[in-house]
């Protein structure tokens, strides 16, 4: 009864990992905000000592975005391009989850220039994909060894593939709220110069007219002082409005 007992056991906290992962994705949380809490998730589920996800920057290295149990010197060391001399590179370079279940048997680095680091003695590491593209490594590891058993495959797969799915279902996002905001800038441009061209011809006529009428009107008239302050307001509304339409007009 032991093996279906544990099989189960295992089988709800897959369920209980993928319902608190697709929660956060759901949020539309920052992403590194969403990394953090799956960094919280991992070390509290599976008793780690330390775990990472590290993601492609645009200079092509691998870089630690969020992670637990790590020290800022070993971080520093982690940032470098994948290659296959190293375990993370040699991750995510062939799509493969790794499971080293004791670091005294390796013979390269997990992804810095030391063999091991932190007093890591087992680790497991799976890739993080978009769209069948890599674009990172999730690592987990352990002070103890022998702390991954082989049936972590299919838990430290799902986990890296809920990772990827958040990273790009929040970037989507953004891009959209980001495309909405530009169409509504874009929409307010356009209304804003339509009623400045209506306004600028109705002031065109009101102007006209206002200055023939200044020019009729005798200077000891009492009410050349209204037509002048009228033709003077009607000028500085020009301006503006003309402000406006020159400021639209060089956005486009």
């Amino acid at each position: 009864m032991e093996p279906v007992a544990r099989q189960l056991r295992e089988a709800e906290q897959k369920i209980r990992i993928l319902h608190q992962i697709a929660r956060l994705v759901s949020s539309l949380l920052h992403v590194q905000h969403v990394l953090d809490a799956v960094m919280d998730l991992l070390a509290r589920e599976f008793g780690l000592d330390a775990c990472s996800i590290r993601l492609l920057d645009e200079e092509g290295n691998l870089r630690i975005k969020s992670h637990r149990g790590l020290s800022k010197a070993f971080i520093e060391q982690a940032t470098r391009k994948p290659t296959i001399d190293s375990y993370s590179g040699e991750c995510f370079l062939t799509g493969k989850i790794l499971i080293i279940n004791d670091s005294d048997a390796i013979d390269k680095p997990i992804s810095t220039t030391r063999i091991v680091g932190e007093d890591i003695r087992s680790f497991a590491l799976a890739p993080i994909t978009v769209e069948g593209e890599a674009i990172g490594v999730l690592v987990t590891a352990s002070r103890e060894k022998g702390h991954f058993q082989e049936r972590f495959n299919d838990v430290i797969d799902m986990i890296a593939a809920q990772v990827g799915i958040a990273i790009r279902t929040i970037e989507l996002e953004q891009k959209a709220r980001k495309l909405v905001e530009a169409e509504r800038l874009a929409t307010f441009g356009r209304m804003s110069q339509r009623i400045a061209h209506e306004c600028r011809n109705s002031l065109t006529v009101i102007g006209g007219m206002a200055r023939r009428l200044d020019k009729k009107t005798p200077d000891q008239d009492p009410r050349k002082e209204y037509t002048q302050i009228i033709v003077d307001e009607v000028r500085t509304l020009e301006k503006k409005i003309s402000k406006i339409i020159s400021i639209d007009a060089s956005a486009e």
